[in-house]
């Protein structure tokens, strides 16, 4: 069935809309930086050495395997997944690997089912701009794409190629053209609509603090909250910080639900942690659920 996709922007989180942002850099913004002290830049060279090198705190744990390189029962399980569909009274949440989960809200009374949230989807096998080369994923993903329930949004927290998979993408939008909208942080939309093909009513950019309502034709509607993390963009090596990087907060009638993206708490030799976590939960919280990355 198709349903009409409806999209509102509501009054902003932000303690003060009108004043110069401090995470942007140009007027209007060209770039974006982390303003917090929590941050410190690091350079190629020095994640290179991290990476590569042999760095005392580098302290990489191998992943496990099994007998004959089989697969480690010390892994994560990877169980074909149910959705949770009978249970249509209650927020729910399909990790579907790495940062990706498809959430579905409660459905409203009358309702076949809820709002149905892809959150960073990836099925690649490789984050990489080529399929031969770049890192390659540990676990499978538990289902094909074909195989996912119909979703309404799409919501990316930043442009790197673990949490925005061009093929991963254009699947989805393929299928669902038409009736399904996707919500990115600043300077994103371009990629979409330059690569994907998307309209550019199908894709709505946020900047920190600003709230849209995605609205459902019979099925419900949900709110979507753009949030800061402390992170970072780029897809070339040549376009850091080009793009907004963010985390989501998307609340109903009766749940409240976090996803922290990809995000950072606090650089070692900096002298307190992110701020922006306490300001999130109490702007927006409490939550009912927050997913959030570990490692």
């Amino acid at each position: 069935m198709s349903s009409i996709i409806k999209v509102t922007e509501l009054p902003s989180q932000s303690s003060d809309p009108t004043r110069q942002k401090d995470h942007h850099v140009g007027n209007p913004p060209t770039s974006f930086k982390n303003p917090w002290p929590s941050f410190r830049e690091h350079s190629k060279w020095e994640v290179f050495k991290l990476r590569f090198g042999n760095n005392p705190d580098r302290n990489f744990v191998p992943v496990p395997e099994g007998p004959d390189g089989t697969r480690s029962d010390e892994l994560a399980k990877v169980l074909r997944p149910d959705w949770g569909l009978e249970q249509k009274d209650k927020l729910l949440a399909t990790w579907i690997g790495h940062a990706s989960f498809l959430v579905e809200t409660a459905a409203v009374p009358g309702a076949e089912r809820g709002v149905r949230v892809l959150l960073d989807p990836l099925f690649s096998e490789r984050t990489s701009p080529v399929s031969f080369f770049g890192p390659k994923r540990y676990t499978p993903t538990p289902c094909s794409l074909d195989e996912l329930p119909d979703v309404d949004a799409i919501c990316i927290s930043h442009d790197h190629y673990d949490h925005l998979d061009y093929a991963t993408i254009i699947h989805l939008y393929q299928r669902r053209k038409g009736r399904i909208h996707f919500f990115v942080g600043l300077n994103v939309k371009a990629w979409f609509t330059q690569h994907i093909g998307c309209a550019s009513s199908e894709v709505t950019e946020l900047d920190w603090w600003d709230t849209h309502e995605l609205q459902v034709e019979s099925i419900g509607k949900a709110q979507l909250t753009c949030c800061p993390t402390q992170h970072f963009s780029g897809r070339t090596g040549f376009d850091a910080g080009n793009t907004l990087w963010c985390s989501w907060a998307l609340k109903t009638d009766k749940h409240n639900l976090y996803f922290a993206g990809d995000t950072a708490y606090q650089a070692r030799d900096t002298p307190s942690p992110c701020p922006i976590f306490k300001e999130i939960g109490e702007k927006l919280g409490p939550f009912d659920l927050s997913l959030q990355p570990i490692g």
